[in-house]
């Protein structure tokens, strides 16, 4: 099979503790895969990426990589400040992108993004992993087996000492698309943004409705005493609880307990 030459733009932690290590696992099972460049604004960082992951060359920035690569595909690993003007660069290019999230500062940004993506036909995809783990696929099949449709899910990101000012669209953007590849489309949402005493950053509560009716509550809550994240559904005689297998958190490796007429089920 023709080679097929992937790209890594950004050598910072994401890209280096998680992306970089499936690309190198998933090179050794699909030998057509190239690693073919690494770049970073700090030199010392691409380096250590392209000794580490074996990529074939490594540059300062990404102006120097497309000037002298001719690469199939890129991922986008940067400050999300960043990512969209990074990722139409690419994009313009014809280069398919898998970017971290958030995939821009805001909804115009990211508006401006799937526009391009979607007009140049482009694939473009949102680093959105919750979605991809098989327990949360597990639990969507579960769902749609039932005889009616949910009604009701609570969703949970509760995490200690998290300071950083960009968690609620950062980290806690998981969830909300977790709950959205549960539930369906929002159709309306309503977020209290809080500040509480002794807290350096902000939680928040968002009450959801979804398009098909459900309705749906979010608690963020960055500065708790505990790691865990959870979702629990319910709709006319079922519940489900699923505890997202992070292993940082308290539920790892995950599990999902499902209630069908009273009746308790491991799953």
């Amino acid at each position: 099979m023709e080679k097929k030459r992937i790209a890594v733009v950004g050598a910072g932690y994401i890209s280096r503790s998680y992306h970089c290590p499936a690309l190198a696992k998933l090179r050794e099972k699909r030998p057509w895969l190239e690693l073919a460049a690494v770049c970073d604004l700090v030199p010392e960082r691409a380096r250590e990426a392209a000794a580490r992951f074996n990529f074939t060359a490594e540059y300062p920035d990404a102006e120097s990589l497309l000037a002298g690569e001719k690469i199939d595909a890129a991922y986008i690993l940067i400050d999300p400040g960043h990512i969209k003007d990074m990722a139409l660069r690419f994009i313009r290019r014809g280069i398919p992108c898998l970017i971290e999230k958030p995939p821009g500062k805001n909804s115009a940004e990211v508006k401006e993004l799937a526009k391009t993506a979607g007009s140049r036909k482009v694939p473009c995809l949102v680093a959105l992993n919750r979605r991809f783990m098989p327990l949360v696929v597990r639990a969507g099949e579960i769902i749609s087996g039932f005889e009616h449709p949910p009604q009701l899910i609570e969703a949970q990101i509760i995490r200690h000492r998290r300071t950083d000012a960009d968690f609620a669209y950062g980290t806690a953007v998981h969830s909300v698309d977790a709950m959205r590849f549960l539930m369906g489309d929002v159709a309306e949402i309503e977020v209290k943004k809080l500040k509480m005493q002794g807290s350096r950053e902000h939680s928040y509560l968002a009450d959801i409705i979804f398009r098909s009716g459900a309705r749906g509550r979010l608690t963020v809550w960055p500065e708790a005493g505990v790691d865990l994240e959870r979702y629990t559904v319910h709709g006319n005689d079922f519940s489900l609880l699923l505890e997202a297998p992070l292993e940082w958190t308290i539920d790892y490796p995950g599990r999902i307990i499902c209630f069908n007429g009273r009746e308790r089920q491991f799953i």
